[in-house]
């Protein structure tokens, strides 16, 4: 179980992981929603053994590194689209899973994102510690939740637990040429008495240093503490960790 107490340590305690270097494509579609679609990615050639389908989207999926899919969740590829850099083109973000054929351990994810151009996208960064695996979820299994871009933000949101529920929800944003954490929300609470809407919730906007903390006791009364912390160093996604969260 995952507790909000361990919100600080996000914004603290961040290990370095990999990014992979933009690269140039030729689209602007999607890929297939029901096929295990893998495909190389910048200096990496195309191993015999894997395929990319033949379809238009298949320049986008170029992106992705050998070895890899997008992640298919409800027979749907975890895609979204949006403008990120606000210069009028549409982005996409989408869910990479990597290909574990013999094995049974669950298989790394990594959040995607790339620029779209009048005729191309270029991938923009590949953030290998953001996404939970679908064995990490707890009883309740796959925790990943949904991908989606808000206010030209991206925002992954994950659910997991037992009788103890927890969800967790992160906001990054492109600013001065470079990924950035600007918002986080954590809660949790015990599914016996209580709902997602009466968790304990802190949320943090890591732009302003406001902040929102939510507490019910056992009676069932909310209180609300509203703060601000003072602004602080913004964590860089290449530099984000959900395992320290």
């Amino acid at each position: 179980m995952r507790t909000i107490g361990y919100v600080l340590i996000i914004l603290f305690n961040i290990f370095l992981l990999s990014a992979c270097n933009s690269s140039n494509v030729n689209s602007s579609d999607h890929p297939s929603s029901k096929s295990d679609v893998v495909a190389n990615h910048t200096n990496e050639p195309l191993s015999e053994e894997v395929k990319v389908e033949e379809k238009p989207s298949k320049d986008i999926i170029t992106l992705i590194p050998s070895g890899w899919r997008v992640l298919i969740q409800d027979d749907e590829p975890v895609t979204t689209e949006g403008d990120l850099n606000k210069d009028g083109v549409t982005d996409v973000a989408m869910i990479i899973e990597q290909l574990q054929p013999n094995t049974e351990e669950a298989p790394e994810r990594s959040l995607l994102i790339a620029f779209g151009t009048n005729d191309s996208y270029l991938l923009s960064i590949i953030a290998d510690k953001v996404i939970l695996k679908s064995d990490e979820g707890g009883v309740w299994g796959d925790p990943f939740e949904s991908l989606s871009i808000d206010r030209g933000s991206v925002v992954v949101s994950d659910y997991g637990g037992s009788n103890w529920r927890w969800y967790n929800k992160y906001r990054f944003r492109f600013q001065d040429n470079e990924w950035y954490l600007i918002g986080a929300t954590m809660g949790e609470y015990f599914s016996g008495n209580a709902t997602q809407e009466e968790a304990d919730e802190q949320d943090y906007n890591l732009l302003t240093g406001d902040y929102i903390i939510k507490k019910t006791n056992e009676d069932g009364k909310m209180t609300t503490e509203r703060g601000n912390r003072g602004k602080r160093q913004l964590i860089k996604l290449k530099d984000f960790n959900i395992e320290n969260m």
